[in-house]
């Protein structure tokens, strides 16, 4: 049997999804809704123009940025260049870290010394660490020199 505490339940439901809401918020309400929509996609799509770059395995821009290449070519390739080589240079920093046996992260038990714990390089999270790192530096390289003849 159906208790009484479901049926109130499945009765409030039925007036929610009858509930006019053209009456609710009316036809200004409803421009009011949308043009403030429209204005936060409009600032949203011109502030992210800074961030918009290729990813660097594949070389492509994703489907979500796809909006920005109408207007943007010459911006997302220069934004890719620059995060590459920030990129590529941290990675390099990591692998240079762990070549020489020195632990690549902050840690808080350090102290005021930075990096100073020094790490086993041979255990297998800093082997597969080096490995991804280098392939991923190999896929950045690749990235870079396609940059200069890039066709979207």
């Amino acid at each position: 049997m159906v208790s009484d505490g479901e049926s109130k339940l499945s009765k409030i439901v039925d007036k929610i999804l009858d509930f006019p809401y053209r009456k609710l918020f009316g036809l200004r309400g409803q421009l009011a809704i949308f043009s403030a929509i429209l204005i936060i996609l409009i600032i949203k799509f011109i502030a992210g123009i800074n961030t918009v770059a290729l990813e660097p395995k594949s070389c492509k821009l994703s489907v979500v940025d796809s909006a920005y290449l109408i207007f943007h070519k010459e911006n997302i390739l220069k934004n890719s260049s620059t995060l590459f080589r920030t990129s590529l240079m941290e990675n390099q920093r990591i692998l240079r870290h762990i070549d020489d046996g020195i632990n690549p992260f902050k840690s808080s038990t350090d102290g005021n010394v930075k990096r100073a714990r020094k790490i086993n390089r041979n255990k297998f999270l800093w082997r597969n660490m080096v490995k991804r790192l280098r392939k991923e530096n190999l896929s950045i390289i690749r990235c870079l020199g396609k940059l200069r003849t890039y066709k979207f």
